[in-house]
């Protein structure tokens, strides 16, 4: 996460790559199917920093730009290119880990 001396140098065109960014993972994530913790897994950083980054609050180092296409299966242009297309919603908030409740009557 930028610390708030951080948060306070950084220019417009920063921040508009790490929104572009934060839209290009949650499209193609989306568009895949994958959870944050299904793309955190197959690029082999935590999913709190997938989150960070969707979120446009944390920047990306070239490595895990490199680890998050390879994971996508696209080209790391793609994950900074501007996009027209619409994302694909993705279910948000935890999932319910004690299965199916029972139906009252």
């Amino acid at each position: 996460m930028l610390l708030p001396h951080m948060a306070e140098k950084t220019t417009s065109r920063q921040a508009s790559f790490r929104d572009r960014l934060a839209r290009n993972l949650r499209f193609f994530r989306g568009q895949r199917g994958l959870s944050q913790e299904n793309l955190a897994d197959r690029a082999g950083i935590h999913r709190t920093h997938i989150g960070q980054l969707e979120l446009g609050r944390r920047s990306v180092t070239l490595d895990t730009l490199v680890s998050l296409a390879q994971a996508l299966g696209v080209d790391e242009f793609d994950l900074l290119a501007e996009r027209e297309d619409v994302a694909v919603p993705v279910k948000m908030g935890r999932k319910n880990k004690a299965g199916p409740q029972p139906e009252e009557s």
